[in-house]
């Protein structure tokens, strides 16, 4: 019995462990004061008394950077703002009764955009759907979130605060609020540079108004706050 404790204990020793080296914060950006330097397709506006950069519409941004050193991982922290009638994974639209194919409301975002045919999906992107939808028994749009798309989960799961502030109201409209997601996510990721693209895919075939005016970016939209990016190495 003794002898078989000490293979056990020289197992164990002899085990190395990766040494966590670098763990540096090298982007940080609340958008207080409208800094947009290292991104592309930027916008700021205000909204429930803070500023983010947004809003978007079948749009987005792309952030560089770079003279990031050796590392291993990346991992992105950010509040993401779903605002109005997102619809998650479908609709409620058919070819027999509107004449088009149904598509669900998804957001993502994606490393190195430019560079697609590098990319191994599966670890470089995460697309997934959000629902602001009510949820009853008999009429319940749900979205993938916080799986990626097509997972089926209720609308709002995984959701840090919900029924904030209308970004927009139009009148006779049926104006859905506002749900934050705190969402943090880790990459693979080696190199110097970094482009993170963050876009949506909106389906939006009934957003028009009493006057026949087309009101997507009322209808849905998406904004971000607080992004923050950190390295990691390991030895």
């Amino acid at each position: 019995m003794k002898y078989f404790l000490l293979i056990i204990l020289f197992i164990i020793n002899s085990c190395s462990y990766p040494k966590l080296t670098r763990d540096e914060l090298v982007y940080d950006n609340n958008f207080e004061n409208e800094q947009l330097t290292e991104i592309d397709g930027g916008s700021i506006m205000s909204y429930n008394n803070t500023k983010v950069i947004g809003n978007y519409n079948n749009d987005g941004f792309t952030l560089h950077l770079n003279d990031l050193g050796a590392h291993d991982y990346i991992y992105i922290s950010f509040d993401l703002y779903i605002h109005g009638s997102w619809d998650g994974n479908f609709n409620g639209f058919n070819i027999q009764d509107h004449g088009f194919e149904d598509k669900p409301d998804l957001w993502g975002m994606e490393l190195r955009p430019d560079m697609n045919s590098y990319q191994n999906t599966e670890f470089q992107r995460f697309e997934t759907s959000f629902s602001n939808s009510d949820c009853w028994p008999n009429y319940c749009l749900r979205q993938s979130y916080p799986n990626t798309f097509p997972f089926v989960n209720n609308p709002k799961s995984g959701s840090d605060k919900v029924d904030l502030v209308e970004n927009c109201i139009e009148d006779g409209w049926n104006n859905k609020k506002t749900t934050l997601y705190k969402i943090e996510k880790g990459f693979d990721h080696k190199g110097d540079a970094l482009i993170v693209r963050f876009y949506d895919k909106l389906f939006q075939p009934n957003a028009i108004n009493s006057k026949g005016e087309s009101i997507e970016k009322c209808d849905e939209s998406w904004s971000m706050d607080n992004i923050k990016i950190r390295v990691i190495t390991y030895d």
